[in-house]
């Protein structure tokens, strides 16, 4: 069998997690995905309580405060407590199709906007120190030829920093290349460190056999059949997490399928079978 979550890789640049929860249904089964996500990877978190404007007006005041009744309890019961913000907001009024037809207003639509969500982001994000020495190690998430240039890997620096010129390999290929040019936000830039979103320009890559991927300084990532780790197991996954089942490996943006054999202090025997976490 194979299991239904991840080993995700490259927390460091996560910052602060915004959990988008749509106030008339509450949380559904991708919010409950997201916030097992949110506890593995982020410290700090704010919930938008978004579409408000179409909860009456009459009745408005009355379905907040239950909803965020119900969420306390639910946050309560993860690290992040039951204190944690909550902003009600409305990010398209009347849920109009912005990039079609514009903006739409309901028939309850009043003052509500972004901007008290926008101040609370700006009031609780604290940027760590970056670790801008090191090891490059960058997570590709896209990659696209340019005629006359070369190929463009865009996505996000995991550790380390690029200049142009340096020398960079991509792991899945077994490749190096000198980085040409460098973008953020359709600027020339000429280094990126940790948490900078960046497209990087090579020449002499075929972009049709990378999609997604790593690329980090040379021989930093080896290519290895198996490895030993320290996992814990999702406290909301309920299913036995047994040897020899399959999970999807994930480090930055690459996905391959692993066999795992569990072994240690905390792993529970099992009658017949070789153990499963605890």
């Amino acid at each position: 069998p194979t299991c239904g979550f991840e080993l995700i890789i490259g927390a460091a640049i996560i910052d602060l997690m915004i959990l988008v929860i749509d106030i008339n249904k509450g949380i559904q089964t991708q919010t409950a995905e997201c916030l097992v996500i949110g506890e593995i990877l982020s410290e700090r978190m704010i919930v938008a309580l978004n579409k408000v404007d179409l909860i009456p007006k009459d009745k408005r005041q009355e379905k907040i405060a239950k909803q965020k009744k119900k969420l306390q309890a639910v946050f309560k019961r993860t690290k992040f407590g039951k204190d944690i913000p909550m902003i009600t907001t409305v990010a398209a009024p009347g849920g109009g199709l912005l990039h079609k037809e514009g903006p739409k207003k309901s028939a309850n639509d009043d003052t509500v906007d972004i901007s008290l969500l926008v101040k609370t982001l700006v009031n609780t994000l604290q940027v760590p120190q970056r670790v801008t020495r090191g090891n490059f190690r960058f997570a590709i998430d896209h990659c696209f030829q340019i005629k006359g240039q070369g190929t463009v890997m865009t996505g996000t620096v995991l550790e380390g920093t690029v200049h142009v010129n340096d020398l960079i390999e991509i792991t899945g290929l077994g490749i190096e290349r000198k980085v040409k040019s460098m973008q953020m936000f359709r600027k020339p830039v000429k280094k990126a460190s940790q948490g900078d979103r960046v497209g990087i320009c090579v020449t002499s890559l075929d972009a049709s056999q990378l999609e997604r991927g790593v690329a980090c300084s040379p021989k930093v990532i080896p290519t290895i059949q198996a490895a030993v780790a320290c996992v814990n197991k999702v406290r909301f996954f309920k299913g036995d997490v047994k040897s020899d089942s399959k999970f999807h490996c994930t480090i930055g943006h690459a996905t391959v399928m692993a066999s795992a054999l569990f072994f240690g202090k905390n792993v529970e025997a099992e009658k017949g079978g070789r153990g499963q976490s605890g």
